[in-house]
């Protein structure tokens, strides 16, 4: 515990006691399960827009993602991208749950995988590839 003494208004002197991070027994805890989720979270969304890239290209993958007659292949896209980001999220939090990684470059691929996924579901994107 450390004591600060300073001077308010009026010239009167007051102390306060500062708690070290020590005294208050805190822990720095590992960031690689907050890792695991952003790189799952950018993988999730990556594969929603890959699945719209080849369910516009390929009438097969259009089918096969028509989950619900009512919805169309928007149910089939949206669920794997879920089950991509589950999946995901499982594998990378028990490889870095006691890590800690650098945020600067997760958030960096994240973004990346993010962006791509984005870009994916433009229909001026996937028109770009015809069959």
């Amino acid at each position: 515990m450390a004591t600060i003494r300073y001077e308010r208004e009026g010239g009167r002197t007051v102390d306060e006691i500062a708690w070290q991070a020590q005294e208050l027994e805190i822990v720095g805890r590992p960031n690689g399960p907050a890792a695991a989720a952003l790189l799952a979270a950018g993988v999730g969304i990556f594969v929603l827009g890959l699945l719209t890239v080849l369910s516009e290209q390929s009438t097969g993958i259009h089918d096969w993602l028509q989950f619900k007659d009512r919805v169309g292949p928007l149910s089939g896209k949206t669920t794997m991208a879920v089950v991509a980001y589950v999946v995901s999220w499982v594998v990378f939090t028990p490889i870095l749950w006691t890590r800690d990684v650098g945020l600067g470059l997760v958030i960096v691929v994240s973004s990346a995988l993010i962006a791509a996924g984005f870009v994916g579901t433009f229909p001026e994107f996937f028109l770009l590839f015809p069959l």
